[in-house]
């Protein structure tokens, strides 16, 4: 069973879980490590929503947990940035004063919107939206690159009101080429992320013509995260994962 590298809690908006149910979790399906990524998310555009970390309760209670089942799992701190451009300073500050031994660099917002939300998806077909998707996480990495893994690469597809009936890869294959080709440059990871298993689709984030072509382009490095808000969705799909780490020859990062 892979580690879990994607995991949120109530220190994330988003999130009602203690971290200590997902630890438990994470030890009955026989993880090794679990790593706890919760948002921290600059200049959001959404009214009444604050992805912001208390970090002094943060740093608390992972300390204590992580002293707690030292010799169940080790349990990482991690952080999930909001790559966009205009937040590479707050960014540079944040870890200037806090520590952090896994960071995601993900694009949760597109055209000063949160693709979540149908009014993103109002008069606007799918081709410009994942697009714009996949241009402002371009534009996102060019401006702040100091992040271990990108984190669900083409996920926009599952808030489309069409979900993936008018995806292919192929018709976004130069902006893709471009991250893959920063993240290898970088030696940034590319996640498969496995929520997508969750939401009625039957393969991860990226799709799996993504992760060949980073395969092609010489890309090796990969991490592996449910994304979970819960502690069920802790480890949810990883089963299918190994599939694709062997198809495409990929090494699944860890730390020692």
């Amino acid at each position: 069973m892979y580690s879990d590298y994607h995991v949120h809690s109530c220190f994330s908006f988003d999130s009602e879980e203690k971290p200590e149910n997902s630890i438990k979790q994470a030890i009955a399906l026989g993880m090794k490590q679990i790593c706890f990524t919760d948002h921290q998310d600059f200049h959001w555009p959404v009214p009444g929503e604050k992805p912001i970390i208390d970090f002094v309760s943060y740093d608390a209670t992972l300390d204590q947990l992580k002293a707690h089942y030292a010799d169940q799992i080790q349990v990482l701190k991690g952080i999930e940035i909001g790559l966009a451009h205009g937040n590479e300073k707050d960014i540079e500050n944040l870890l200037k004063q806090e520590a952090f031994d896994f960071i995601i660099g993900s694009c949760h917002v597109v055209s000063g919107m949160d693709p979540y939300y149908p009014e993103y998806w109002k008069n606007k077909p799918d081709r410009k939206a994942f697009e714009e998707y996949f241009t402002a996480t371009l534009e996102g990495l060019r401006s702040f690159s100091g992040i271990d893994t990108l984190g669900h690469l083409d996920y926009i597809v599952r808030y489309s009101p069409n979900k993936d009936a008018n995806y292919s890869v192929l018709d976004y294959t130069d902006l893709l080429d471009e991250i893959l080709r920063f993240l290898i440059q970088h030696g940034i990871c590319l996640e498969i992320n496995t929520a997508s298993f969750g939401k009625g689709f039957d393969y991860p984030h990226p799709h799996p013509d993504v992760l060949k072509r980073y395969r092609e382009l010489g890309g090796r490095l990969v991490t592996v995260g449910s994304d979970a808000h819960r502690a069920e969705q802790i480890g949810l799909g990883f089963q299918n994962v190994e599939d694709y780490v062997k198809k495409y020859q990929l090494n699944v990062f860890h730390i020692s």
